[in-house]
């Protein structure tokens, strides 16, 4: 089953803005968190093994979408992720 990868994108950048371990207050990583054609990087957003839990957490409860902390690692970028849980089943 294919998902709106653009949709997943929205939603997983959203949850990076959202998550309270790790602000992301760089002008530059906030200009590419927002454009969808723009990879952004956990790593450089910040994200150490709090903040992916937080993250897989959030998913969860807002979004209803499971994901594992291996997936940010095997995925490391906000639209890597995207396009991983876009043709996830």
């Amino acid at each position: 089953m294919m998902r709106d990868r653009a949709a997943l994108r929205a939603i997983i950048a959203e949850g990076v803005r959202q998550n309270p371990v790790v602000s992301v207050s760089d002008p530059a990583l906030l200009a590419r968190l927002a454009d969808p054609s723009a990879e952004c990087g956990f790593e450089e957003l910040g994200y150490d093994s709090l903040a992916r839990m937080e993250f897989c957490i959030w998913m969860q409860l807002e979004h209803g979408i499971e994901i594992g902390e291996a997936a940010l690692l095997d995925h490391p970028g906000v639209d890597a992720l995207a396009a991983h849980l876009a043709r996830r089943e």
